[in-house]
């Protein structure tokens, strides 16, 4: 039984080195139509997305954390993905919503044969003040909006073997009680 969805998950690995080659920003609408499809709690559809494609602010985005910054350095483009937290609809599930729209877009990413990883954000400290608060300063992100994660996307600079179903531990999976 052909498992497309399978294949294009198996050979998607985050990639953090990335080639010169600029990629068309039709390719980038498509990437972020896919992640606009993302399921979220009742459909309140709250995660939005700040397109960055400036290598100076990727740079400065990238120093907005201490720790693990630099490996958006070299993307093409740099989606932050935002959370309106200050709607109590989405208060609740926000991370989980912004964790599944970023999961679209890593797989969305694949399926053009591009590069992509994600970087943290939530909870993690930049030079002066939390990650978020400099990201949200710098791309001037309103209030009420909550930075989950960065996803860097370029062409693949480094290549990496996917998955093959040896690699799974099907003893992980339980079928009707643990």
């Amino acid at each position: 039984m052909e498992n497309k969805l399978f294949a294009l998950a198996a050979r998607r690995r985050s990639v953090r080195r990335y080639t010169e080659k600029h990629i068309d920003d039709a390719v980038i609408d498509e990437i972020m139509k896919v992640a606009l499809t993302a399921p979220t709690s009742f459909g309140h559809k709250p995660v939005e997305y700040v397109v960055v494609r400036d290598k100076d602010m990727i740079r400065r985005i990238g120093k907005c954390k201490r720790m693990g910054g630099s490996q958006i350095n070299g993307a093409d483009a740099v989606i932050v993905v935002t959370v309106k937290t200050a709607d109590p609809r989405s208060a609740e599930f926000w991370i989980e919503d912004g964790a599944i729209a970023s999961a679209y877009i890593l797989l969305a990413a694949e399926q053009y044969g591009l590069g992509a990883c994600w970087v943290h954000i939530r909870n993690r400290m930049g030079q002066q003040r939390t990650s978020d608060e400099e990201i949200r300063a710098l791309l001037g992100v309103p209030d009420g909006y909550t930075v989950l994660n960065l996803v860097a996307i370029g062409e693949k600079g480094e290549s990496k073997k996917g998955y093959s179903e040896a690699d799974f531990d099907f003893c992980k999976v339980h079928h009707e009680m643990f």
